[in-house]
């Protein structure tokens, strides 16, 4: 191990946020002693707190709010836990939300997605006894859930989303999703802070910063994000860590599939800071993703139209051929996740790199990365017609149809504003999506 080394894991050791590019490091570094602060006897107390009417569980959150949640569950054949990351009517209207329990998870309480289906949930029958609510302390989203009685769990606000897999974040659902106190302790126990821990992790971040050319550079990933709750917490960590100021890695599955271990989260946490170290990036910001948050709730404010976007075609196929990195943006219900991933295949195919996810999903995710990462991508949006009614969600003027399509646009609009070449592309099915790509 070399003298640098050293010193790094000492400083790693000590929380010393000067490591770090930017400004937010001194109130993001809280991840480094979550195993010490939650794997105590804090799991059994909150386990005893947490209500258990029924034995199916739905989590509502996204982004750093979620993954975790399908990374837990997916590591146990027998959870009963689903996660509905998403804003598509057609998977709303076919959620049952009634003799389940629900945890409502946004660690600023103002995530659009979950304050909107936690409000048509309770007008469908969800009902307060039985709701968990995950949050940081003072969030609106935490004020609604004492008000009605819910449990409330508060995260560790020194933390971003994404770095808050062994926190409340990912802990609680792990609890639904089977997993008792000890087995969280036994299984995650690789997870504490330790010189051999941060030693492995900068030996990766080396190996994979000595691949990275311009700043820019591909992270490959052992699985498909859309079906692989692994993959996706990981594509989240990489793209939303190091995607910024032209920077970054682009997290693309290709090859051999892997399992991917719920106690090697930081590992990866460590491995995705120290790339972005090295990059010369903040870590810990994602400052490209607010912008276009902020956007939705202007569309909303006029009625919202699914009308498509004159564009020329063989333009489109021409600019294609000529990218860097296609990421098709895939706004679906859930229930196509697999058509997504057959259909990402077939681009990649006929165009070079590409990645894919369902939107909203992916603004979450690699949304960071398609505005603030390497120039060169162009976006792809497949957005779905609804087979579903619209229905005006509870104590909103809108429906989801609304806000699905408010949230595609929004993005379009983000990408074109960073310089990014992006298409829209409204369609019945996957197969009309294939004529417009001529596949």
């Amino acid at each position: 191990m070399a003298e640098d080394d050293g010193e790094l894991i000492t400083r790693l050791m000590g929380g010393d946020a000067s490591l770090f590019s930017g400004t937010t490091a001194p109130r993001a570094l809280g991840w480094l002693g979550h195993p010490e602060r939650y794997f105590t006897t804090w799991l059994d107390e909150v386990e005893k707190r947490l209500p258990r009417r029924y034995a199916r569980a739905l989590l509502l959150g996204m982004g750093g709010s979620s993954s975790p949640a399908r990374f837990f569950a997916e590591s146990r054949p027998d959870s009963q836990l689903t996660v509905l990351d998403t804003s598509n009517p057609d998977t709303i209207a076919s959620t049952e939300f009634s003799h389940v329990s629900v945890i409502a998870s946004s660690k600023s309480g103002a995530t659009i997605e979950t304050q909107t289906v936690l409000a048509h949930a309770l007008a469908s029958g969800l009902e307060p006894e039985d709701l968990v609510i995950i949050t940081d302390p003072g969030t609106s989203l935490g004020e609604l859930g004492r008000s009605l009685g819910a449990v409330v769990v508060e995260g560790d606000p020194l933390t971003g989303g994404r770095f808050s897999s062994l926190s409340p974040f990912g802990l609680v659902p792990a609890l639904y999703a089977g997993w008792s106190p000890d087995e969280v302790r036994s299984e995650l126990s690789a997870c504490h802070l330790t010189p051999d821990l941060i030693e492995g992790a900068i030996r990766e971040a080396g190996q994979i910063v000595n691949d990275v050319v311009d700043s820019a550079g591909l992270f490959r990933l052992g699985a498909d994000p859309i079906s692989c709750g692994g993959a996706l917490w990981l594509e989240q960590l990489i793209a939303e860590t190091t995607g910024k100021q032209g920077r970054g890695l682009i997290p693309v599955f290709e090859g051999d599939a892997r399992e991917y271990l719920v106690s090697s989260m930081q590992h990866y946490h460590l491995v995705a800071s120290l790339v972005a170290r090295y990059l010369g990036v903040d870590p810990f910001n994602q400052p490209d993703v607010e912008r276009a948050k902020l956007d939705v709730f202007q569309i909303l404010k006029d009625p919202v139209l699914w009308e498509p976007e004159a564009y020329d075609n063989a333009e489109m196929l021409e600019v294609l051929y000529d990218s860097r990195h296609i990421a098709l943006q895939a706004y679906v219900p859930l229930s196509q996740s697999q058509c997504v991933s057959e259909f990402r295949q077939r681009v990649s195919d006929t165009y070079g790199i590409t990645t894919a996810n369902l939107g909203p999903r992916y603004l979450h995710s690699t949304g960071q990365l398609h505005k603030g990462g390497p120039r060169g991508v162009v976006g792809v949006q497949l957005v779905q017609r609804p087979k579903s009614a619209p229905i005006r969600i509870s104590g909103r003027r809108y429906s989801f149809h609304d806000l699905h399509m408010a949230q595609a646009q929004s993005d379009l609009r983000a990408m074109r504003e960073a310089g990014r070449s992006v298409f829209q592309l409204i369609v019945d099915d996957m197969d009309e999506a294939a004529r417009f790509l001529s596949l």
